[in-house]
């Protein structure tokens, strides 16, 4: 029982590893699932920036030698980052598979003792063997 769990503990180690690989997935295989992620990108963006741009005119005030002091909103060019949400395809290996290179190969909870892993937890008996492992000859 020991010898199982850990060979189990073991595939469940290299199973994970196999899944943190960033190699490109054969879109051709038919085990490759894939789905849409959204991700984050700073970006540096323009915009109109209002300020006060302050100007003089001629007016009636002797005081301020017929020169009176007048406000409008102008607008210039100003930069700021932003963030702007973009999508991309991700590629993964369907439940029951683990990546392996560029294809998705089967996982076999119990090892296939005397056959080959065909599909998830489904073996396929080499002659003379049977069960859901192949360890009954």
């Amino acid at each position: 029982v020991a010898h199982m769990l850990f060979r189990w503990i073991l595939k469940g180690l290299i199973v994970s590893f196999l899944l943190k690989t960033t190699l490109s997935l054969n879109p051709d295989d038919p085990n490759v699932c894939s789905h849409w992620e959204s991700y984050a990108v700073t970006v540096q963006e323009s915009y109109a920036h209002p300020f006060d741009q302050i100007y003089y005119t001629r007016c009636t005030d002797i005081l301020n030698w017929f020169k009176c002091t007048r406000h409008r909103i102008s607008y210039k060019t100003a930069y700021r980052r932003g963030l702007r949400t973009m999508y991309r395809r991700r590629s993964q290996c369907c439940p029951g598979y683990y990546e392996s290179g560029d294809y998705c190969i089967p996982l076999c909870t119990e090892e296939c003792v005397h056959g080959r892993c065909v599909s998830p937890d489904t073996c396929h008996c080499e002659p003379g063997w049977g069960g859901t492992d192949c360890s009954s000859g």
